[in-house]
């Protein structure tokens, strides 16, 4: 009779404690590594469908602000993320255009360009001052840097059309008009001037973040009105 041979069951190797901390080590990496890229995408993919979406509706309500027979009652009653007007940029591109909120908190910003609240109007005496963003949401600040002096600043609200012409901006500089996040100056009714000093003149003035991927500074450019159409 004969005898089965007994198979044993091959047993795994152990693996050392260094080599299961390496390898745990390397799984954490890789999942960090997929949450980065996934992260990534949202800013610049994910956020800017919401904000497409979002200037959408901004436009329907600048088109009945635009019908609105008191437009007087239109800077009234606006509230905080409503929709103040269009921004147009030739430097950015011939067509490029954004629809403004009032306001610039995060939840304003998310959904375009923001118009300081307490600054004046556009076209009015003082500084009349809008932030964006350079990354994510649609990023209508990337070009920043692009802008030069002499540049023309186009902003139309239910008053009219009117035209900046820049006198600082970072002039093709990656670094130019950086300033600290506090420097608030720059949007005080006379930049560089004491806040109660009576303006005389109508200003513009454009912020954004620096570098384009973070915000630990700001940079800015500036500039003078120099044609008005009333609606």
């Amino acid at each position: 009779m004969h005898r089965k041979a007994r198979r044993g069951r091959r047993r795994a190797p152990k693996r050392s404690p260094v080599a299961a901390i390496a390898g745990g080590l390397g799984e954490l990496l890789l999942t960090a590594g997929v949450l980065v890229l996934l992260f990534v995408g949202y800013q610049l993919w994910g956020t800017g469908i919401q904000t497409a979406a979002a200037q959408s509706d901004l436009r329907s309500q600048f088109a009945l602000q635009i019908d609105n027979e008191e437009p007087e009652e239109v800077y009234d009653g606006l509230e905080l993320g409503a929709a103040y007007g269009i921004l147009r940029i030739e430097r950015f591109g011939e067509n490029w255009e954004w629809l403004v909120v009032e306001g610039v908190e995060d939840d304003d910003l998310k959904n375009g360009p923001g118009r300081y609240p307490d600054n004046v109007h556009a076209g009015e005496i003082g500084n009349f001052a809008i932030a964006a963003h350079r990354s994510g949401h649609g990023e209508p600040f990337a070009k920043f840097p692009e802008l030069h002096e002499g540049d023309i600043i186009e902003i139309e609200t239910h008053t009219g059309v009117y035209r900046y012409e820049l006198d600082t901006a970072p002039n093709g500089n990656a670094d130019g008009n950086r300033i600290n996040i506090t420097d608030s100056w720059v949007v005080d009714p006379v930049p560089g001037e004491p806040r109660s000093t009576e303006p005389t003149e109508a200003r513009l003035t454009l912020t954004t973040c620096w570098p384009r991927w973070g915000s630990s500074h700001r940079m800015y450019a500036s500039g003078l009105l120099v044609d008005v159409e009333e609606r």
